[in-house]
């Protein structure tokens, strides 16, 4: 049996399914969720589909972002399509015209979209990074280098006092 909320605002909502239209909610835990021009801080699903809305959270087994955005995704099979993810993470992913940060998946089929981190095991279609594997662990030491150096530094002048 499907709920249906509209312009709904609550902390925290628990069904078999759960239809969001407008409003915000601080938890949504179903076995499928659709927000449609609404958001949410969390959303635990097994199926979660999001137009046009925005979540902080998002953890499901399949996800659906349309012109969505979310801070940080995580499930098995994520389809992000003109939306836009601060963190993804995923088996399968695909993307369309969209954008995420930080993007870790086994497997990632990309149209017109880009990723400024990414870490995949197998990558179709045209990548646009700004720092592939290779160039991520080279940034990651140089920085613990930068760091190392500056707390070295901070210890030489604490002595000399």
């Amino acid at each position: 049996m499907a709920e249906t909320f509209t312009n709904q605002s609550e902390d925290e909502m628990k069904a078999e399914v759960v239809d969001l239209r407008g409003g915000l909610v601080d938890t949504i835990e179903a076995e499928k969720v659709h927000v449609s021009q609404g958001g949410a801080n969390r959303i635990l699903a097994s199926e979660v589909e999001l137009d046009v809305g925005g979540a902080l959270v998002i953890h499901g087994e399949k996800i659906e972002l349309k012109s969505g955005a979310a801070i940080v995704t995580r499930g098995d099979e994520v389809s992000l399509d003109s939306s836009s993810t601060g963190a993804v993470i995923a088996d399968n992913l695909e993307m369309k015209d969209s954008r995420a940060g930080f993007t870790i998946a086994r497997t990632v089929n990309m149209e017109n979209s880009s990723s400024i981190v990414l870490l995949a095991s197998e990558v179709n279609g045209p990548v646009e990074t700004m720092l592939d594997t290779r160039d991520a662990l080279l940034a990651g030491l140089v920085s613990g280098i930068g760091i190392g150096l500056v707390f070295m530094v901070f210890r030489l002048l604490a002595r000399r006092r």
